[in-house]
């Protein structure tokens, strides 16, 4: 019996410096705007994964 292929998932398209942040959450950003965006992404997504409270400043600053 022939063997299937395994599929291949596409690999995200990331945001350059910020290699943890996908480039869709900084789309429609420019400049500063894009850079302080995915950095509180990115400190966001450490604290997360630190088991560490993320502040509701930060939360704010993201989702708002």
């Amino acid at each position: 019996m022939p063997r299937k292929k395994k599929k291949m998932n596409r690999k995200v398209a990331k945001v350059k410096g910020f290699k943890s942040v996908p480039k869709k959450y900084v789309s429609g950003l420019k400049g500063s705007k894009r850079t302080a965006r995915a950095k509180d992404i990115a400190k966001m997504q450490r604290l997360y994964k630190a088991g560490k409270k993320v502040p509701r400043s930060l939360f704010k600053r993201v989702f708002s």
